[in-house]
This record gives C-alpha cells, structure tokens and sequence, in this order.
C-alpha cells in the first residue's frame, strides 16, 4: 500500500485584514513564521507566493481530498473500499446522503479541500494587501497575477465543489458566521473576476517559475495568460448543476476564454512524493484500489457491459473485441479478476483498469497532465457546438486526441454527436486528470446517478466552528432528488 500523505494546510488561514475581529474561519498554526514580518519584505514575499499554486493542488489531488470520491460518484472510477469517501459515494441505489457531520471518519475529506482553497486564497489575499501598501518585489506583475490566479483557481474549486463558501480577498472583510456565506454562482463570479484581474496583469513582461506551477520548465507571461483563460472557461462550463443551468450558461463568454486558452499540456511534475505529487490519481489507478467503471469502459468497447449487475451470476466480460477506441489498448489494461468485497456489490466490479500513468506512479517521477491541450480543445467545441457553429465544433473534436489517439470515427456537425463525443473525451482521454471533472460532467448533463449528492455541503468542522447547531444540512438521499441539490435523473 502507498504512504498517505494528507497535507497539513489549515494552519495558514490568517486573517485578512488587520485589525478585524478574530475570524471563525481561522485554525491558528503556532509553527507559522511571523506573517507581519515576511509581509513587509520583498524577498520573502515572492517566495510566499511561491507556494499558492501548490497549495491548491495539494487541495485537489491530496489523499485527504474530495477528488477519489467524485471520481466514484460519476461512474468514472470504480472502488469499494471505505477510504476517501469513496464507497460512500458509490452505493447503488444511491439512497444514501453525504454523512455531514463532525463524526463521520470521512468528514475531513471535504475539509481538506474546502481549507486547502482558503489556504492559498487567504495568503494570496495578504500577498496583494502588502503590494498594495508599497512592499516592491522584483516583478510587481508577476507576483500580482500569480496571487489573482491563486485566488481565481481557489474560488473556482470552491463553487465547482461546494454549494456555498465565503467571500474573502484583500478588499473585503472577513466573514464571522455561517449567514455570510453565498452560494456557488456568486463563489464562481468572483472567481472569474480574479481571473480577469490575473490575465490584465498578463500584458507585462515576465516568467512563472517552473517551480511555482511544479512545471518543466518557466511560463511566459502568454503562456502563462492562456492558463488563467482556460481556468475561466473551466470553471464557466463545468459550473451547471442540471442541463437547465447548462443552458444558461454564457458559452459565447466560454468561446473567448477557450479560444484565448492553452495550446500545451499543462502538465505538473511529479518530483518522488517531496512536492509534487497526485495521490489521488495514484490511488484511483493502482492496483487494488480504483478500477475503471463499467460506464467508461463501455464507451471504448460497446461489447462489454455498461454496468455490471449486482448479482453473483453475472457473467464476468472477456476481453473486449469490439473496440471502437484504441485507448482502450494502450491506456487500460484487462483485469481478469477483481480485488473487491463481493458483499458490498457486484456492482463496484469491472473488467478493466487504467495503466496510462502506471510508469509514473512507480516513484513519482515525471508529468501527470493536470489540464490538457485536449481539454481546452473540448472546451472551445463545446462552446461552439452550444452557439449554433455545429460544424466549427466537429471540426476542432476531428483534429482531436479522438481522432489521433483514439483513432475514432469523425464526428458529424450533429449537436448530440458532438456533446456524446465531448463527454467520451473527457472520460477517456481526461481520465483522473483535474479534479472531480467527470463528476461536473454527468452533473451537468442530469447522468449523476439519482440520489447523488449534485455538490457538498460547507464541512461539519468548518460549521462546527462556526457554532452552526447540529444536525448539519447535506445533500442526497433518493427521497431528496430535486435536481437542485441533490441528482433527480441519471443515466440508469
């Protein structure tokens, strides 16, 4: 079995502003150097800033994450055990709500996100608040949209994961109870305006280092621009709860952000477990733990079962012959046996398991995709294919991982072929790449299985801090599928 390793990051929730009452959201760390003074000095301000982007990606892929059981909830990932959520999420029929509260052994799952965000929103908060004040370091911009980005990307995740969260940054004051918070869609807006602020700070001259991004090499202050517009076009469509908001989204707006977006592999370098290090794509991989959903698997060969019944005679799938993708050869392998408790359903089971990244997880060493050129290019499809430009949107899925990877039939300028093409790449190709973007998907799209919970709830601990009387609210349970909260459709 890995180590596990769940960062210790909610010690780094200061206060923003000073002066101000003492904020509930704080979890004081004795071990923190003194932040007043590293603050007022250039040097060592950059080097603050250094750290916001790893924060973040410590929230997003870390064991003590939300990743592993969203990856389970959108039938992307299989896996029975009780670690992470995981189980938990996966239960067939989903008649089962998030446990929110204090005792649950799952409940830090959603804390270590939701605190890890606030972790690097906060300090690039107080980073922008010592610029403000006149503190110089050596490339004002750089340092600038750096922390902009940081709190863009941390807001992002927050109103893609959770259905509320507080507003926090350099500007505004410090929230001090649970009636402060505001919901997905405002977390999301102020996201994107942080975003906006990160790539008008673009315009000047500079490098990110590589090791600010856990990058091969430095970005450019272009490259680095076409990052934050792929984060705003991410964050904009992944946003819907049900195909109603997926309608009302301003894919136009997605079209600019897109089309101003990467045309590289964001990849993050594995550096042996030190810094860099994507535990929960590790975990959902390796063998005997994550297996590959049946749902997955059968979009590469529809001879094999799309779900696996829950039922003893079910007759276990040879290898596929049907194969209408070639990843599913070179980036899954056959399992002819499954590792899984029988008793916790037949239905965790699969006949095959992803081994793209097999080389990497060996000892850490080497890329792991956090946002690919692929990705960007769905997007800039899918905005198309939902401003009336069909044959655009073909266009850009043909000249595609589908087509040069996959080796799939072309798509037609037909709007269900293109969004049914789109969400085959970002299950196969996007396989355990960013964090929970299987999961906006079928959420999207009303494929969450009904009952599943459409977004977590604030975490008990954080609600328990804020003196919030039990019992705490949550999502799920078949009796509560309104489609709002908590999924009312599905894809079976």
């Amino acid at each position: 079995m890995k180590r596990i390793h769940i960062a210790i990051i909610a010690g780094l929730l200061i206060g923003v502003l000073a002066g101000c009452k003492k904020d509930l959201l704080d979890v004081p760390n004795q071990n923190n150097p003194d932040f007043a003074k590293v603050l007022s000095n250039g040097n060592d301000l950059q080097k603050l800033a250094a750290g916001l982007f790893n924060t973040i990606y410590g929230g997003e892929h870390a064991y003590g994450g939300v990743e592993m059981m969203l990856a389970v909830a959108a039938d992307n990932v299989s896996c029975s055990w009780g670690n992470a959520g995981m189980r938990d999420m996966g239960w067939e029929p989903r008649d089962h709500a998030w446990d929110n509260t204090p005792a649950y052994g799952n409940a830090g799952y959603t804390k270590g996100t939701f605190d890890a965000m606030y972790a690097s929103i906060v300090t690039a908060s107080q980073i922008m608040k010592a610029l403000d004040a006149g503190v110089e370091v050596d490339n004002d911009a750089q340092v600038k949209a750096f922390a902009k980005f940081a709190q863009g990307v941390g807001y992002g995740n927050l109103a893609l994961i959770f259905d509320r969260a507080f507003l926090v940054d350099e500007n505004l004051t410090v929230p001090e109870d649970v009636a402060s918070a505001v919901d997905y869609k405002q977390i999301a807006a102020a996201a994107i305006g942080y975003l906006n602020d990160a790539i008008s700070y673009c315009s000047t001259s500079f490098t990110i280092p590589a090791d600010w991004l856990g990058t091969a090499s430095d970005l450019s202050n272009d490259d680095f621009k076409a990052l934050c517009n792929t984060m705003a076009a991410r964050i904009l469509a992944y946003l819907p709860r049900n195909k109603t908001e997926l309608a009302a989204v301003n894919w136009a707006q997605v079209k600019t952000y897109a089309d101003a977006g990467i045309t590289f592999d964001f990849n993050v370098i594995g550096d042996a477990y030190t810094t860099w290090y994507d535990e929960a794509g590790d975990y959902l991989t390796a063998n005997g733990w994550g297996i590959t959903d049946m749902y997955t698997v059968h979009m590469m060969a529809p001879d094999q079962p799309q779900h696996w019944d829950d039922s003893p005679s079910f007759p276990y799938p040879p290898p596929a012959t049907n194969i209408v993708d070639d990843r599913l050869n070179t980036d899954f392998e056959y399992v002819s046996a499954n590792w899984f408790q029988s008793a916790r359903g037949f239905y965790f089971f699969s006949s095959y398991r992803s081994q793209r990244y097999d080389a990497l997880y060996i000892n850490d060493e080497g890329p792991k995709p956090e946002v690919l050129k692929a990705e960007n290019d769905m997007l800039r499809a899918e905005a198309r294919a939902y401003t009336n430009d069909l044959s655009g949107a073909a266009a850009i899925i043909n000249a595609s991982t589908r087509i040069t990877r996959g080796n799939m039939t072309p798509v037609a300028a037909d709007l269900d072929e293109i969004v049914q093409a789109i969400h085959h790449e970002r299950f196969v190709e996007m396989y355990t790449t960013g964090v929970g973007l299987q999961f906006f998907e079928m959420r999207k799209l009303n494929l969450l299985q009904k009952g599943t919970p459409l977004h977590m709830p604030l975490p008990a601990g954080t609600l328990q801090t804020l003196r919030v009387p039990q019992p705490f609210y949550t999502f799920g349970y078949l009796r509560n599928a309104d489609g709002i909260g908590t999924s009312n459709a599905g894809w079976r």
